[in-house]
């Protein structure tokens, strides 16, 4: 993964973690493929309420929900998202597999999800994202994932607080990028946020 600033300067490189099945075009939330192409991020979860946005028209689109809304008012309800989502036990030994790790960055795009979904009486976001994950030794730089982008836990820390990379940020994903220019920013000259960029 890069992150490159409004120049194609790279200001942080870093290996991450992909789905099971091959980068391509995504056809199904169980298909544990990593999509490829262009996303703008639309929702971050952290514990930290001061961290923690969520994309206008998602808050407006879901706060129709009356199941739901609580969860969008602010961003303490999103930390309790996100506390749910590290409270979940995928792989059912009976513990919370805090499987998110520190933050989550959920992506908007062809096939990235339903967003917010019924976790018991609490929610969960479900979206393809770039997150941390509780087993970086064998999930950063493998393809293990169900599609998400495992991302190590310091660099997610740096994303977050140094670079202040956030909702609306483009993120690109491409696995046959050959340099550090080939995929080329496609935003407006008033877009000051960073660009999260995926290689191989």
């Amino acid at each position: 993964m890069s992150v490159v600033d409004e120049s194609g300067k790279t200001l942080l490189t870093c290996p991450v973690g992909v789905g099971r099945g091959p980068l391509k075009e995504k056809l199904d939330m169980q298909d544990c493929i990593t999509p490829a192409g262009r996303f703008v991020i639309d929702v971050v979860l952290t514990k930290d309420p001061k961290r923690n946005q969520i994309d206008e028209h998602q808050r407006i689109s879901i706060s129709r929900n009356a199941r739901f809304a609580p969860f969008v008012k602010d961003a303490n309800g999103l930390a309790r998202v996100f506390e749910t989502m590290n409270l979940q036990d995928f792989n059912r030994d009976g513990k919370p597999d805090q499987a998110y790790g520190s933050a989550f960055l959920g992506l908007n795009g062809k096939c990235t999800g339903p967003k917010l979904i019924a976790a018991g009486n609490s929610a969960r976001w479900y979206s393809i994202a770039l997150h941390g994950t509780p087993n970086e030794r064998t999930a950063i730089g493998s393809a293990t994932s169900e599609g998400c982008i495992h991302v190590p836990k310091s660099v997610l820390k740096s994303v977050l607080q140094e670079y202040r990379i956030g909702v609306g940020t483009p993120v690109y994903i491409n696995d046959d990028i050959k340099n550090e220019f080939d995929v080329k920013r496609k935003s407006s000259a008033a877009d000051k946020k960073d660009l999260v960029r995926l290689r191989n």
